[in-house]
């Protein structure tokens, strides 16, 4: 199954153009099985959108996006109430502090944290070795080769899993980057497991540049 892993909705993320309308609307346009909500430091809107997609036949996936001084990270659990304690800006997750069911993926590491404004620099995944299960290798915002090429590095020398999310913001960046995950994904507990167990193979949606027009006259 091809899951998005990183998106974001409005209110909860502020920041977001993406309405609950359109993230409905877009899943059931464009057939999507499963999606991961991943706000900042927010649940709110995990709470009130998964009745109305899974009355559509979409599985809603639960994470939140903390910022920390070390870069950005996606923890995903389908325990709602550890996940509720999470704030958008906040210290990295420490090993012993992450529950069994919960999975950590540190997201467009090689641009650094967003909210908390902190950079990366060589050197830094020994700082979170331990609490990451996961690299966002690919994300629709950060897809120059410098990005990529040093995302991938940081998730050879972690020995962990690769993943790929849209960190979509506005509706047409939904799915432009994506994680493929073994069937079944039927919680958010399967993704976790996937994670946990390096399962993922993270994609990029690469778009056709427009065709250029020539005038005649």
């Amino acid at each position: 199954m091809n899951v998005d892993l990183h998106t974001h909705t409005y209110p909860a993320s502020g920041c977001s153009r993406i309405s609950h309308r359109d993230y409905i609307g877009w899943c059931v346009d464009n057939a999507v099985a499963a999606v991961a909500l991943t706000n900042h430091g927010d649940i709110s809107d995990n709470l009130s959108l998964r009745p109305a997609l899974a009355a559509e036949g979409v599985l809603l996936i639960d994470g939140v996006e903390i910022s920390t001084l070390f870069g950005d990270f996606v923890v995903f659990s389908p325990d709602l109430d550890y996940l509720g304690t999470l704030r958008d800006v906040q210290e990295a997750p420490h090993p012993e502090a992450i529950p069994g069911d919960a999975a950590v993926v540190w997201v467009h590491p090689a641009a650094g944290g967003g909210r908390s404004g902190s950079a990366y620099y060589p050197g830094i995944e020994s700082m979170v070795a331990g609490a990451v299960h996961a690299v966002e290798v690919f994300n629709g915002s950060w897809l120059d080769r410098q990005y990529v090429t040093g995302a991938e590095e940081i998730a050879a020398s972690l020995g962990v899993a690769r993943t790929g999310g849209s960190d979509a913001h506005r509706p047409e960046q939904l799915m432009t980057c994506y994680t493929e995950l073994p069937d079944p994904i039927t919680s958010t507990a399967d993704v976790v497991s996937a994670l946990r167990r390096g399962l993922t193979i993270p994609h990029r949606r690469r778009v056709a540049a427009p065709r250029r027009r020539f005038r005649l006259f």
